[in-house]
């Protein structure tokens, strides 16, 4: 197992599955005046957090421990800032979850309040984001024997398969489009 590999692959999984996840909150946000399709609604309501734990989790024992260890000072700003992020939106990724959750069950009472709890959300991700992205750079091209180690005991103590992340990394699989067609 290339574990180099494997922790590209899962940032580029994480990438994909949460960039799939802002185009099914949008299409709820647009469609809740229409009606929003129950099928997207029960995805994100399955998906939305646990993906987040996934994505939060790898960071902060993976991914942050690795780069503080080898960059310092020059990662700490951005990576302070992630860790306040990944609170706050664990924060609003539990209200958007419940709320979603409710209207499966009747109709929302207040589409306007819904909507905009979308959209602050949506944003939130966006700007979170492209913080990740600057990450990127930061990212070595291999890894020593100890961040190796470190990566394997992280996937070791997840489910196996891990979800959600494990969808996106099978090659026979189209990626699906959370709000829309398969590829």
């Amino acid at each position: 197992m290339d574990t180099a590999l494997d922790i590209r692959a899962q940032i580029d999984a994480d990438t994909h599955l949460q960039t799939e996840i802002n185009h099914a909150l949008s299409a709820v946000a647009d469609g809740l005046n229409t009606g929003s399709d129950g099928r997207v609604v029960r995805i994100l309501v399955r998906t939305l957090q646990a993906s987040w734990r996934e994505h939060v989790g790898f960071q902060h024992e993976v991914i942050f421990p690795i780069l503080e260890a080898r960059y310092g000072d020059d990662v700490c700003g951005t990576i302070a800032r992630l860790r306040i992020d990944h609170a706050s939106l664990s924060q609003c990724h539990g209200e958007v979850g419940r709320a979603l959750a409710s209207i499966l069950e009747s109709p929302p009472g207040d589409d306007g309040a819904l909507e905009r709890l979308l959209r602050v959300t949506i944003a939130q991700r966006r700007t979170h984001f492209q913080q990740d992205a600057e990450l990127d750079r930061w990212i070595p091209e291999t890894f020593t024997r100890l961040e190796c180690a470190l990566c394997q005991r992280w996937a070791a103590a997840r489910q196996s398969p891990r979800f959600p992340l494990n969808l996106l990394r099978s090659p026979e699989r189209p990626y699906p489009r959370l709000g829309g067609r398969l590829n």
